[in-house]
């Protein structure tokens, strides 16, 4: 790391695991509407809400983690 800058792999992770869930909100969903395909559909709001969560959770719990380290 001779620049001093790393992104890390937890920033990575977090940030596609929102980029997939939005994706698949506004794209599967509306193409599986469109097919009348409702289980997929079902199935694609559950598993893009779940990565939008997992995200939005390990977000913020990296952020408490790192506070508890830093006040140690």
């Amino acid at each position: 790391m001779a620049s001093g800058f790393s992104i890390g792999y937890l920033s990575f992770t977090i940030f596609l695991l929102i980029v997939s869930g939005v994706g698949m909100l506004l794209l599967d969903v509306k193409v599986y509407e469109l097919d009348g395909m409702q289980k997929e559909r079902k199935a694609a709001r559950f598993l893009g809400w779940l990565n939008i969560v997992l995200g939005i959770v390990t977000y913020a719990g990296n952020h408490v983690y790192r506070f508890i380290q830093n006040t140690s």
